[in-house]
Parts: C-alpha cells; sequence; structure tokens
C-alpha cells in the first residue's frame, strides 16, 4: 500500500512500508545525517507507522519514483492545531528536493491536516536546515540550551515556526 498523500512538480510524499524502515533507519546513520537527525530504532518507526496522529512519509522524485529521502510529521490530531516536522531527511543533498519538500509539507500541514501553526526544532549546527527553513519564512523562536547529547557533546536546539496566515501570504 503505498498511498500517496500529496504531490508537487518535483517530489512526492507517500506512507512508507514496514519493510522501508530499514532503508530509513540507514539514512539516519548516514554520516552525512548522523550528528543532526534523531535516531530511532525499528520499533519506534513501526510504532510511527501505527500512529493516526503521526504522518511517516517517504519522499520520491515525481519523474522515476526515486526514493531521495522520508519525512515525519506529528501532532496531526493536535488539538491545537500546532504540527510538529520532526524529520525531513534527504539523501540527494543540493539538488532541491529539500525545499520542494519543505514547502509541499506546508501545504499538506496547512491545508490537509488544517494546521495553524507547523513547527520544528534543528540542531544549531545545521546551518544547511536553518537556512532553508528561514528563506522559506520559518521564524526563530528561541534556543533549547545544550538538550541533547551527540557523542560526547551537548547541543542547542533552534526552535522554529511558521504560521498559517505567515504561509498563506506567502502563497
Amino acid at each position: 500500500m503505498n498511498m500517496t498523500i500529496a504531490r508537487n512538480n518535483k517530489i512526492c510524499l507517500r506512507q512508507i512500508t514496514s519493510s522501508e524502515i530499514p532503508y530509513v533507519i540507514r539514512l539516519e546513520q548516514d554520516v552525512e545525517n548522523a550528528e543532526f537527525v534523531g535516531q530511532w530504532d525499528e520499533a519506534q518507526h513501526e510504532a510511527a507507522l501505527q500512529n493516526a496522529d503521526c504522518g511517516h512519509w517517504m519522499i520520491e522524485t515525481t519523474v522515476g519514483s526515486r526514493v531521495v529521502g522520508y519525512a515525519i510529521l506529528r501532532g496531526l490530531k493536535n488539538p491545537y492545531h500546532s504540527v510538529e516536522l520532526m524529520r525531513l531527511v534527504i539523501a540527494e543533498k543540493s539538488q532541491g528536493y529539500g525545499r520542494a519538500t519543505l514547502r509541499l509539507i506546508e501545504q499538506v500541514a496547512f491545508e490537509q491536516f488544517h494546521a495553524h501553526r507547523l513547527w520544528l526544532d534543528v540542531r544549531e549546527k545545521n546551518l544547511r536546515a536553518i537556512t532553508l527553513y528561514q528563506s522559506e519564512g520559518f521564524v526563530v523562536e528561541g534556543t533549547l540550551r545544550e538538550c541533547q547529547k551527540f557523542g560526547n557533546e551537548y547541543s542547542n536546539l533552534v526552535l522554529m515556526s511558521r504560521l498559517e496566515h505567515e504561509w498563506r501570504a506567502g502563497q
């Protein structure tokens, strides 16, 4: 069951399958991603697949249906209409897939799930992601100081969000 959630001219989002979880874990553990992406085991990903409050989606190219990453949204049933972009991991960097996916995720969050607020946290050292989010209209709300540990080092998380009316004004 590869249910398509949404698509634009570059990528499509679809529900991942249990058999694809090992790929997702490999992508999390990839040397280019591991420092910036939370690490889940198979059981955690499987639980997310079964959770109606969570969107666990593969990112595929529109042409050729090549998998180029995955995304996780949480809070799809949040009573306050606040949806979290929990993960956005792109395998093929510098091809525009991250920007195309972010734009599609915003559309899905605000139009399909009627979010008022789309938020995320990003490791302070992940300048590529922070730059992307800011260029797409996300606003820095603050810093969660030394709240995650990677290896022997604590890292700060930058809290960012975009409100529905801000997104609609930019359309």
